[in-house]
């Protein structure tokens, strides 16, 4: 799916597909999101804002690579539902994955499940990128994870090499911490 979206640059929510993995969006910043909360960790920060049955989530990362953030991971990226998006000539791929493995991943489309996520924007400029995205809360696909707020949660935030512009390359960063939406 394309959409053109345009914005004024401010911080945003967060994030992903090539064709059969996800969704496709104009590179440019979404349009007026308001922040709900944000948390920065070492360079890579995740904003969020809660709206009725969805998340509304931002991400920004220091590489012109992928970026991701994983919900509810049981053991390294095992059983979390993983974003993972890169930006590539302006346009926004995003793709919506289930962590099968200790340190493997793959699209619920794969798996049997669906795509639940929907491109709110992104871009790439001076060795940053920033995508945002919106998913349900509860989607009934068994490869998400329930949200809910109020909740804590493990959460994975990654981010590959400058110009790794893939779903399955090795991260250069990442770090599991401990999330209250």
């Amino acid at each position: 799916m394309k959409l053109n979206v345009y914005i004024t640059p401010l911080l945003m929510l967060i994030i992903i597909a090539a064709p059969g993995c996800g969704s496709e969006a104009a590179g440019e910043a979404p349009e007026d999101i308001e922040t709900g909360s944000v948390i920065t960790v070492q360079d890579f920060t995740m904003s969020w804002n809660l709206n009725d049955n969805t998340a509304e989530i931002t991400m920004s990362a220091p590489t012109t690579g992928w970026i991701a953030v994983g919900f509810g991971p049981s053991s390294a990226m095992k059983d979390a539902n993983i974003i993972i998006g890169y930006i590539q000539e302006e346009d926004v791929y995003i793709s919506d994955d289930w962590g099968d493995g200790f340190i493997s991943h793959r699209a619920d489309t794969d798996l049997g499940g669906s795509d639940n996520v929907s491109v709110i924007g992104g871009y790439e400029t001076d060795g940053t990128t920033e995508i945002s995205f919106s998913i349900p809360l509860n989607s009934g696909d068994s490869y998400d994870k329930v949200l809910e707020e109020g909740h804590t949660y493990k959460v994975i935030l990654a981010f590959g090499p400058d110009d790794g512009d893939d779903f399955q390359g090795y991260h250069v960063w990442a770090e599991t911490i401990e999330l209250e939406l």
